[in-house]
């Protein structure tokens, strides 16, 4: 059965592995890049979606990404969340380029995460797509077998590309870094650019070797091969059960088969199949096996459609039932970014402007201080805009530490007089604030109701999260430096 699950791996990242995983795909579509017939690309489908890992989607002998595959690539993603978002924010800016991390594939890379350029003219990078032009920076530094320079350079047309591969404690090439900037900003941002991914990839690598201790083994009677199992008996689940818990903690297959419950010889069998097929790799010194970075690009891609697909229907119940307005809005470098809105009408003869696909500043946006609350407090010191003083970046730093502490945020607005808003996070499925649910309305209205419109904005964000694959407190990293410490100072 190894076969049948290495089949199921191939339908799998043929739905998963694209820029919009949730579009749905034809099943001839699925069966060519992963060199199986229809029929059984139509089985394997079918079975997949029965697991949770793909969807059903409207057109018949369609699919997308299932909520469990989402769900997978969040736990992988998890451990080393926190640093992407730092790193890359950090980057983007220092630089106010474009910031790509990919993962290397067979003959090129995947793009995992991104930050994209504040500049109108920019180099663009799309969350999901591949990478396999041999002379791009990016494909250079993933091969495995690369010429070992520390920093790659490439020009390609009028785009500059320059990465710095990310390596495992084991020495293999997990992930590559990149900025991609025009070429006529490059010869004067090329020497800082250089010196910062090179300090990047040092905190990059700390983060990969805490995150690539494994678990330790127990000996029990199932996992010695002598006692019953609990698994299930199909080999796809005994799979993908394999995959999820690995990838919440690298470890060996004797503690995979210890922590599903699944006899040694068959999780032996199942990860042998999965590691053929790269969707886990094993540690060449410790033996623990490890989740393909690649995978962590299936939540994050999944990200913008699925809050496109549901999140107008919920905030338009939600800005109904309250009488107030509704937007989510993401973190776009450290701007906010209004995805999704209802506008509701105040009162006779008031309307709310519309803020739909519009940037604006982080201070003073209603759900800034939201976003940033997964930054500590010594990150927001190197992340705030230089722009704004040092009384702007207390109040800022303040409200973070309020709403991280009470799980919402009441804000009156800076820059209009009149207007209160009300934040809740929204997590993705790794467990890290995507967006802000923001309820907006007069102030003494919003004032007069404010257990209401708290309460409306945490169940708001709680059903976006879900949408997006959170399933609990308990997978929210944790932070270092919250709470009383004193604030540093910016930059």
């Amino acid at each position: 059965m190894t076969a049948r699950v290495e089949q199921a791996v191939a339908v799998l990242r043929a739905v998963a592995g694209r820029a919009d995983p949730t579009a749905p795909l034809s099943l001839a579509a699925i069966a060519r890049p992963a060199g199986i017939g229809l029929s059984t690309a139509s089985r394997l489908c079918a079975e997949l979606a029965d697991a949770g890992l793909l969807r059903r989607a409207d057109g018949y002998g369609t699919y997308g990404v299932g909520a469990r595959a989402v769900a997978l690539s969040g736990r992988a993603a998890a451990a080393l969340g926190p640093t992407v978002h730092f790193e890359l924010h950090r980057l983007a800016q220092d630089t106010a380029e474009t910031v790509v991390l990919a993962a290397p594939e067979s003959g090129g890379a995947r793009i995992v995460a991104t930050v994209a350029s504040g500049w109108t003219l920019h180099v663009p990078a799309v969350i999901g797509d591949r990478v396999d032009d041999p002379r791009r920076a990016l494909v250079r530094a993933a091969s495995p077998d690369g010429a070992g320079e520390v920093v790659v350079e490439s020009q390609i047309g009028r785009a500059v590309e320059i990465a710095v591969a990310l390596t495992a404690p084991d020495g293999r090439r997990v992930a590559v870094l990149a900025v991609s900037l025009p070429v006529y900003r490059a010869a004067r941002a090329r020497p800082r650019i250089r010196r910062l991914l090179t300090d990047a990839r040092h905190a990059f690598e700390r983060a990969l070797a805490r995150t690539h201790r494994p678990e330790p083994a127990r000996d029990t009677p199932t996992a010695r091969g002598d006692g019953p199992t609990v698994a299930p008996t199909r080999a796809i689940e005994a799979a993908v059960r394999m995959a999820e818990v690995i990838a919440d903690s690298p470890r060996s297959v004797t503690a995979a088969a210890s922590a599903i419950g699944l006899r040694l010889d068959r999780a032996r069998r199942a990860a042998d199949a999965l590691v053929r097929t790269g969707l886990l790799a094993r540690d060449a010194e410790t033996d623990a096996l490890h989740v393909d970075p690649a995978i962590h690009a299936w939540h994050r891609a999944a990200f913008a459609p699925t809050l496109a697909l549901d999140g107008p229907a919920r905030t338009a119940a939600t800005a109904e039932r309250v009488g107030a307005c509704v937007f989510v809005t993401t973190l776009t470098g450290m701007r906010s970014f209004t995805m999704v809105e209802h506008i509701e009408p105040l009162g006779e003869g008031l309307r709310m402007a519309p803020w739909l696909g519009r940037p604006h500043p982080l201070v003073g946006s209603d759900g800034g201080p939201t976003l940033a609350m997964d930054f500590d407090a010594a990150q927001l010191a190197q992340l705030f805009p230089r722009r704004h003083g040092a009384a702007e970046y207390e109040q800022f730093v303040r409200r973070v530490e309020r709403v991280r502490a009470d799980g919402t945020l009441t804000m009156r607005s800076i820059d209009e007089f009149g207007i209160t808003s009300v934040s809740a996070p929204v997590r993705d499925a790794a467990g890290l604030v995507a967006a802000a649910a923001c309820i907006v309305g007069a102030t003494e209205d919003v004032s007069a109701r404010l257990p209401e419109l708290r309460e409306a904005a945490r169940a708001l964000a709680a059903d976006l999260s879900r949408d997006l694959g959170a399933t609990c407190a308990a997978s929210i990293p944790v932070l270092a430096g919250v709470g009383s410490a004193p604030i540093p100072s910016p930059h």
